[in-house]
């Protein structure tokens, strides 16, 4: 009887590299949940134990449950969001997307724009790890 090592069990798991169509669905799901600010639908893009890294000087927010948290309060205030991907690029099983969000402050009625561009690393059909950078400037 043979057995394989941890190491070897978890790359057989990984699935295949990311398609096409899974990409344009995360980012047609990621785009809805910013949006209409669902916190429940942006979680569950991401596995149980993702890494989001939103500030490339923070700590990253670890978990499903953090991920919704973090999503709920940075999405409270914001108002007639419209969110749009410009450019996107995947390669095995990274998603590269450049994109932009405008919104109004619920608390001061001000417009801001925000652009940025995210990197995340699926695992099956969710991610597990995310780091974005961005800008934000009123309009």
């Amino acid at each position: 009887m043979t057995t394989s090592s941890p190491k070897l069990a978890a790359k057989a798991k990984r699935q295949a590299p990311l398609r096409p169509n899974l990409a344009k669905d995360f980012l047609a799901k990621y785009k809805r949940a910013w949006e209409t600010r669902d916190a429940d639908l942006a979680a569950s893009l991401f596995t149980r134990d993702a890494r989001y890294k939103e500030n490339p000087f923070g700590e990253p927010i670890i978990g499903r449950e953090a991920i919704h948290d973090f999503w709920k309060a940075a999405t409270e205030r914001q108002e007639d969001i419209h969110f749009a991907v410009s450019s996107f690029f995947h390669s095995g099983y990274v998603l590269t997307a450049e994109w932009t969000c405008s919104y109004r402050d619920g608390s001061t009625g001000k417009q801001r724009q925000l652009a940025g561009m995210f990197f995340a690393d699926f695992y099956g059909p969710q991610v597990r790890a995310f780091r974005e950078y961005w800008q934000s400037r009123p309009l």
